[in-house]
């Protein structure tokens, strides 16, 4: 279901080019409310965050409406950019724009930090007027809570501006802004909304304009592939499996969420292995295996070589483009269950480990310890024993592959149920042969996480494991 705002530019002027139409010009923050209501980052690479930059655009607005900073900031401002493909031009400059709930190609393209330095600026007067307290910095710091105490706190906003309604000037005494700024904007538009052809061709454009107009910024891989729906298949299979973690996963710049989505795009790497190669023909190989631990970034930077391949994925209408390879479709659902195996292999490494050695004698072991000495495992968060250097699990991690298996149609599965294969003596016969390369490598988690020979070494224990049953 759409919703429908109204906008108001002053002092614009339209430029067509093709199937697109870009209407320049200033809007007043009032607008801008209407937009905050309506829209959040979906269309933006990048989650927005308090700093420097947000400090230096509320320094320009804060300033006396009649001061050079303020009338400056509209030409020292790229302001916000929108895009929209169902609009309708009104009267005295205005446009009615329609918006789709989470449409990830229109909306706020790029301007993402003007509209929360400004947004968060508007909702800390509302309250100085009321002589309420402002919201914490904590509160505004990135856009997902911005966007929630803006929610909760609406209602101030409103008052605000009906006291702005009545008397201005006894609002400008007690030195609250009067909203008086005006904010740049662009808006693009198709040329003609009612040819289904131009809006197609409109809506493809967005994601290649908003991919140039951030480029200032270096915009990661990640969040560019994220952009393009690259990992929208495989954040589906997290939500489907487990909804609590896929909601703490971070696959865009600033969103606050603490597990990083290129650890999860570099496991899927294990089982994406065992096909890659037959899905396009050996064009694309799959990264080896020490880069799963050393490279994330080499490794995500294959995977959206993979997902871009027309053979594995296609464009969907709107530059976005979606999976429609059932072998890796196959391989993601395994790599999902990776997360959770790994936190089973650190829970368990140190007390298997202890058959063979000694493990809280390692330097490296010692270094990770705390005053307090709880730990968690990297990903669900829960309780362990012992910390585990990232270097001497990724070998184990990888060496599940031996537990998998593609069939004749080249679609990944478990062979063995790995699970089970953790809970058995033949894992923990696996970790003690493992413990001699730990340490031939002088206990050292880089040299371990690094060599080859530790992931061969492993892999082929746990092949033999599989075959003696």
């Amino acid at each position: 279901m759409s919703t429908d705002i109204i906008v108001r530019f002053t002092d614009s002027y339209v430029q067509k080019l093709g199937d697109i139409k870009k209407v320049v010009g200033l809007m007043s923050p009032k607008s801008l409310i209407q937009i905050i209501d309506t829209l959040d980052l979906d269309a933006n690479p990048r989650n927005s965050r308090l700093g420097s930059v947000t400090d230096a655009i509320q320094a320009s607005i804060r300033a006396d409406e009649l001061s050079p900073a303020q009338k400056l900031f509209p030409f020292k401002s790229k302001g916000i950019l929108l895009a929209s493909s169902s609009y309708e031009p009104l009267e005295r400059g205005r446009y009615r724009l329609s918006f789709t709930p989470h449409d990830e190609v229109e909306g706020i393209l790029d301007g993402g930090h003007n509209t929360l330095a400004i947004g968060s600026y508007i909702l800390s007067e509302a309250e100085l007027a009321l002589g309420n307290r402002p919201p914490k910095k904590s509160e505004v710091s990135i856009w997902d809570s911005f966007k929630q105490t803006w929610t909760i706190r609406r209602a101030d906003i409103e008052e605000y501006l009906s006291l702005l309604r009545e008397d201005k000037t006894a609002l400008k005494e007690q030195g609250i802004s009067t909203l008086n700024f005006s904010i740049p904007v662009e808006l693009l538009v198709p040329t003609d909304p009612s040819d289904a052809l131009c809006v197609e061709n409109f809506r493809t454009s967005l994601l290649e304009i908003c991919d140039a107009r951030n480029n200032n910024a270096q915009l990661t891989q990640g969040t560019k592939g994220n952009q393009e729906g690259l990992f929208d298949s495989f954040k589906a299979l997290f939500v489907e499996k487990y909804p609590e973690f896929a909601g703490n996963i971070s696959w865009k710049t600033n969103d606050g969420k603490p597990i990083e989505s290129r650890k999860l795009v570099a496991l899927s790497w294990i089982p994406l292995s065992l096909i890659s190669s037959t899905v396009t023909s050996g064009d694309i190989e799959a990264p080896q295996p020490p880069l799963v631990y050393s490279g994330k970034e080499k490794c995500q930077e294959k995977f959206l070589q993979l997902m871009r391949d027309d053979r594995v994925t296609r464009a969907s209408g709107s530059a976005r483009r979606e999976l429609k390879n059932p072998q890796v479709l196959s391989a993601l659902k395994v790599a999902t269950d990776l997360p959770g195996l790994y936190d089973e292999i650190y829970s368990r490494f140190p007390k298997y480990y202890n058959k063979t050695g000694s493990y809280g004698k390692i330097g490296a072991v010692k270094s990770l310890k705390n005053s307090r000495d709880e730990y968690r495992t990297p990903f669900f968060k829960n309780e362990a024993g012992n910390p585990v250097p990232e270097g001497f699990i990724y070998p184990l991690v990888c060496g599940l592959r031996a537990l998998m298996e593609a069939d004749d149609q080249g679609k990944v599965y478990w062979k063995t149920d790995p699970h089970k294969f953790l809970d058995s003596p033949a894992f923990e016969n696996v970790v003690a042969q493992y413990s001699g390369v730990i340490q031939q490598s002088d206990y050292d988690p880089q040299k371990v996480g690094k060599g080859a020979m530790s992931y061969t070494a492993v892999e082929n224990s746990m092949k033999l494991a599989v075959l003696m049953g």
